[in-house]
């Protein structure tokens, strides 16, 4: 049973964009993930400075 809860909480990727073939898909994963990271951080960096200026 707790194999099949770990397969259950696995991240799972949807690709929305059409994959040219310019790039493997280990590289376009990688941009992917790497684009996301840095999008997420900026927006955590925001919101703790509105944070930070409100307090």
């Amino acid at each position: 049973m707790e194999k099949s809860k770990q397969q259950k909480n696995k991240v799972r990727f949807v690709v929305v964009r059409e994959f040219s073939g310019e790039k493997s898909m280990r590289e376009t994963f990688e941009q992917l993930i790497e684009r996301q990271t840095c999008e997420h951080l900026e927006e955590w960096l925001e919101q703790r400075e509105m944070a930070e200026n409100a307090a």
